[in-house]
């Protein structure tokens, strides 16, 4: 008895290692993944502001640093903004193509579908990342 039982167990285990995965696993996977990133979103957004505020005054800058050089600066907040703005149009790319919705698709390619999806929304928050260190260790520059 005892082995028909620990036999049915193994044969409940093994089923269940080879259950296929649901779709919905996955969309749930992307979009928690995509709502931790839409954190950094707020982040991005808020060094575009900050930088602007400094580009737009740099005679206060300047005030407060007089060694800087100006003209240097406002070429890197402008290479910045510009990088800040290409990680920030990513994600809104990213959210206008993704398609929740799998009609029409089996469980397989849905599933192959979200973690395509997985991969991209993982290389925006790649690219979210690097550009926030870059525009922090910009700001550095200027606490005293």
């Amino acid at each position: 008895m005892k082995k028909l039982v620990g036999a049915m167990l193994l044969a409940i285990t093994a089923m269940a290692c080879t259950a296929p995965v649901d779709y919905k696993k996955e969309r749930d996977e992307v979009m928690k993944f995509h709502d931790l990133v839409m954190g950094d979103h707020s982040t991005i957004v808020n060094y575009q502001m900050k930088l602007d505020t400094l580009q737009r005054n740099m005679a206060d800058l300047k005030t407060k640093f007089p060694e800087i050089d100006t003209l240097k600066e406002k070429e890197n907040i402008k290479a910045l903004l510009k990088e800040l703005t290409v990680a920030e149009d990513s994600m809104n790319d990213w959210m206008h193509k993704f398609e929740p919705d799998i009609t029409g698709k089996s469980n397989e390619e849905a599933i192959q579908y979200f973690q395509a999806e997985k991969a991209k929304i993982v290389a925006v928050d790649s690219l979210y990342k690097k550009e926030i260190k870059s525009s922090e260790a910009y700001f550095s520059k200027f606490k005293k």
